[in-house]
């Protein structure tokens, strides 16, 4: 039945999502602690997965046709709130170098006194910045209905937000992610769990008494 006509079957809805990029910012070389690491309540919107095959065509008598080729899935940019605490600019500016990133005063140490390193940013470490990038939404109760897994997910491109005198607007950093294939995964019980009265918060009594 549709969900216009059935309280019981209803459309997705586009605020209810969580962002999962378990390794964002997390300081690996102090000990594995958070520090200024991302967290789930920062995510402010984020695209879903999409993907372009491309096409091959062939002429023949005056007339054309076309046959399938590559696929490619296609960029995802997220836009996150850049807090003061976790703070979002040393979130983003330590994943580059995690990813890599050797400024030229490190690579210069290199040649001068052996002290630095001349590398460059690499997927392995790209890749290990991010974690397993996951977008998982959600139902009206909270419950996973479905889930995108970002395979082998890297970061492209970052930007740290503008700064206006006259703006009062959250400041936000857009992030643009890379990544080889998605894998989606649908929970069936989500719907049934919905259902089910038994599992129903009582959200009319909660906190009154």
């Amino acid at each position: 039945m549709a969900f216009w006509s059935d309280a019981l079957s209803e459309p997705k809805r586009q605020h209810r999502f969580i962002l999962d990029m378990p390794m964002l910012g997390v300081d690996r070389e102090g000990g594995g602690e958070p520090g200024s690491a991302y967290v789930r309540y920062l995510a402010k919107a984020i695209n879903k997965p999409s993907y372009t095959i491309g096409e091959t065509e062939h002429k023949f008598l005056g007339n054309t046709f076309y046959y399938p080729g590559a696929l490619t899935w296609d960029n995802i940019t997220a836009t996150i709130v850049n807090s003061v605490d976790p703070n979002g600019d040393q979130m983003l500016y330590r994943a580059l170098y995690q990813a890599g990133y050797y400024d030229p005063s490190d690579q210069g140490a290199y040649f001068l006194d052996g002290s630095g390193r001349p590398g460059t940013p690499n997927k392995a470490f790209a890749q290990r910045a991010m974690g397993t990038v996951k977008i998982l939404e959600l139902n009206g109760a909270g419950v996973e209905i479905d889930s995108w897994t970002l395979n082998n997910a890297w970061i492209t491109n970052v930007k740290f937000g503008d700064l206006d005198y006259a703006g009062e607007e959250l400041l936000n950093i857009e992030l643009t992610m890379r990544y080889d294939w998605a894998t989606y995964l649908s929970t069936g019980n989500a719907q049934a769990e919905l259902n089910d009265s038994r599992g129903a918060p009582d959200v009319f009594s909660r906190g009154i008494g």
